[in-house]
């Protein structure tokens, strides 16, 4: 088994709060990611997170070689950096720009038939891998985008063009989905015409599909402690009638629940439960938010008092004859 590659990551000129808000999110990523992260001094570090107010300081002749993810607030223009962040940032933008550094980093062949075999689920090349997943993610949450997305597989070309939700794919490449594990590369801008003979797919059933194979685990960059929420319901084909999936969309687009008050209220296994979220999450469906305690028990005391009040005013009725 080949060990895990580690990268360090140093910190200049931010607060306390971000500093622990990313290394928190670097937990989330840890364990399920290619690369391991851990936190160095700026001088013993491979990557340098900077804020926007220090960059110059990393002209230091020991900081000048280091890549560096400059950290802007959020009310003002992209500085002009090969990386950089607006704050305050999420764990998926996080993983966005780590991974362009990791890119830049890979400066040999070699690292990155590493990066693939550690991606790959149990060793098995034949498995989608979470690369193919994430670019998915990306491409289709990003509002607005017209583009036309290609990726290529030994069953064929596949189209994607979020735009329309819609993927494209010839019918032997639905076979091979439907029947079975199909390796992806990550999805790339194409100018590669819609070509006939194509079928047009919803883009909720690609994630469906690709995500099977995903069910282990959330994906990388989502949080198990997190309430989540569907924005809106998904393609109901894609889910082939089941009970247990139709009931996680009636109860994930009422109100947000944890991963425990799903397993309980739908009785889904983990591998059902993980899938479908994953499946939601790469779609763009999935609202996710990590809740306080605090947070939550003010409406939870709000209802019981409801529940009282209303018991009174029917036990008041009542007796008055009214009901």
């Amino acid at each position: 088994m080949k060990q895990m590659r580690t990268q360090r990551l140093g910190f200049i000129g931010l607060g306390e709060d971000t500093v622990s808000a990313c290394l928190s999110m670097l937990k989330i990523i840890d364990g399920r990611s290619s690369v391991h992260w851990s936190q160095a001094t700026p001088a013993m570090a491979d990557v340098l997170m900077v804020s926007s107010l220090q960059e110059a300081q990393t002209s230091q002749d020991d900081l000048s070689q280091k890549p560096c993810i400059v950290i802007y607030p959020s009310s003002e223009e992209k500085p002009a950096s090969a990386f950089a962040l607006p704050h305050p940032f999420r764990v998926m933008q996080l993983l966005d720009v780590l991974d362009e550094v990791l890119r830049s980093l890979d400066t040999s062949s070699s690292h990155a038939e590493h990066n693939r075999e550690v991606s790959e689920s149990e060793g098995n090349s034949s498995l989608p891998t979470v690369d193919f997943c994430a670019s998915l993610y990306r491409v289709i949450n990003n509002k607005g985008s017209t583009e036309l997305y290609s990726s290529q597989s030994p069953e064929g070309l596949l189209l994607v063009k979020p735009g329309s939700h819609r993927f494209y794919a010839r019918p032997a490449l639905l076979h091979a989905l439907s029947a079975g594990p199909v390796s992806f590369s990550p999805l790339s801008p194409s100018s590669e015409p819609v070509s006939e003979g194509m079928v047009p797919r919803p883009l909720f059933e690609l994630a469906w599909l690709t995500g099977a194979n995903h069910c282990n685990a959330l994906l990388p960059w989502l949080d198990e402690d997190s309430h989540f929420k569907l924005s809106r319901w998904p393609s109901a084909a894609a889910l082939n009638k089941s009970r247990q999936l139709l009931s996680l969309c009636a109860l994930m687009t009422r109100r947000a629940l944890t991963l425990s008050e799903l397993k309980t209220l739908s009785h889904c296994d983990d591998k059902a439960l993980y899938h479908f979220i994953n499946a939601c999450e790469i779609s763009g469906l999935l609202v996710s938010q990590v809740r306080a305690p605090s947070a939550i028990a003010p409406s939870l005391q709000t209802g019981a008092e409801h529940h009282r009040l209303g018991g009174m005013i029917k036990g008041l009725r009542t007796r008055l004859g009214l009901s």
